[in-house]
């Protein structure tokens, strides 16, 4: 690294899990660098939403041109993710010098750890890396044993509908019976019958729901990497997508998986045509029972 870099531009892309997955490299660049980091979300959920700042790294969470633009004065470089790899060829961004090689995600390597790249290739030695990150959250007075995040299971692109879960009703069910307490977080639709509904709420109430919690029990969505970063325990339900590229124990230290390790079909994902070839979904079959039972031993 060069010594006079002091403000960099961090420049991503994409949806929440993806960004809160690029925490641990932000907090490697201020707290072993001491960098001051200016970030802007090009776009996906986080700009849609508008959401307020989910990190404690950056000096501000700006998703807008517009906005971003008053930040860049000052800023010694950029470095940008693989979903950025085309915002940052136009205006303003061209402007600033990119200062990492952007590397392309695999199925076979933790997207936590490609981003971290961004670190090394601004000269952070690999002892020195820090896996442990946090996300902000709202303080808010519910509590509950279990969060269930439907994510994906009725809303987002269609071709990240197969990472649902079409079980959630039967383990909420036993969970209930039980006497567990239970509630949803999410969008509207992705409300789980027979929880109490906390779908709907901004996104930083919503880590707060989960932040009290005893455990969360999500699919492969951005909830689930929020939990890890909330330091929240978490059951999550690898179905239609990678593990090796969505978990990295370093930064996942609070999940325990669950998945069809059986299938000879994972990682999924790793096939150009790999969602319109696939008819039936073997992977979404895990039993009910066994995710009651992971649930219930993280609650004792």
């Amino acid at each position: 690294m060069v010594m006079s870099i002091k403000r960099i531009l961090v420049c991503h892309a994409e949806g929440i899990g993806n960004a809160i997955e690029l925490s641990p490299c932000l907090r490697t660049l201020k707290e072993v660098l001491g960098l001051e980091l200016i970030y802007h979300h090009a776009f996906g959920t986080l700009n849609r939403n508008n959401n307020s700042n989910i990190f404690p790294y950056v000096v501000n969470d700006n998703y807008h041109i517009s906005g971003i633009s008053k930040f860049l004065t000052g800023c010694d470089g950029l470095v940008a993710t693989f979903w950025a790899r085309d915002v940052i060829t136009h205006a303003p961004f061209n402007q600033i010098k990119l200062l990492n090689d952007i590397k392309p995600l695999s199925m076979y390597r933790s997207e936590v750890d490609t981003y971290m790249d961004i670190a090394r290739d601004l000269g952070v030695p690999e002892e020195k890396l820090i896996y442990e990150a946090e996300c902000n959250y709202n303080k808010v007075d519910d509590y509950f044993d279990v969060v269930v995040a439907n994510g994906y299971n009725r809303s987002g692109a269609a071709n990240w509908s197969v990472k649902g879960y079409p079980g959630y009703p039967k383990v909420v069910d036993l969970l209930i019976e039980h006497g567990v307490s239970v509630c949803s977080v999410g969008a509207k639709n992705e409300y789980v019958e027979g929880t109490k509904d906390m779908t709907g709420l901004n996104l930083l109430d919503s880590f707060g729901v989960i932040k009290n919690a005893k455990c969360l029990l999500a699919n492969d969505s951005g909830m689930y990497h929020a939990a890890n970063a909330l330091k929240t325990p978490t059951i999550v339900l690898f179905t239609a997508t990678s593990i090796e590229k969505n978990r990295d124990s370093r930064f996942h230290r609070y999940s325990k998986v669950l998945g069809r390790d059986d299938l000879k079909c994972r990682p999924c994902q790793d096939k150009r045509r790999w969602n319109k070839d696939c008819k039936k979904w073997k992977c979404q079959d895990i039993d009910p029972i066994h995710v009651f039972s992971m649930v219930m031993g993280e609650l004792k």
